[in-house]
């Protein structure tokens, strides 16, 4: 058994993002896997980007933001789970006045598994 405390986690500051990294593939023994949460402050958005290996499996903790995938704009609710396959090209937006929250759980992260577009 592993119980992740939150606060236990710093916030690491990306471009438009930041996220805390929960577990990795060390720690759940699998390669590849990794669990994050994300925030998306008010009037940011994370670039787009797309991946060439991994899948990313995204569920919303708020419905303060949305995401447009290979063009198509994506209204999320809380509880709401979207799957972004490799080569789909994806951004997260928040237009609102409050923080976008959310999970990520990651198949097949690399490093370097990260394409500007």
């Amino acid at each position: 058994m592993k119980i992740i405390k939150s606060e236990s986690k710093e916030w690491l500051q990306k471009e438009g993002y930041s996220k805390k990294i929960y577990l990795n593939e060390v720690d759940l023994g699998h390669k590849g896997a990794l669990v994050q949460k994300l925030r998306i402050k008010t009037g940011e958005s994370a670039p787009v980007h797309h991946h060439e290996k991994q899948t990313e499996i995204f569920y919303f903790l708020n419905n303060n933001g949305y995401f447009v995938v290979n063009d198509e704009k994506i209204e999320v609710k809380p509880d709401d789970i979207l799957v972004v396959e490799p080569f789909d090209r994806h951004i997260a937006v928040n237009e609102s006045g409050e923080e976008f929250l959310y999970m990520a759980f990651k198949i097949n992260y690399e490093e370097n598994d990260l394409f500007w577009d």
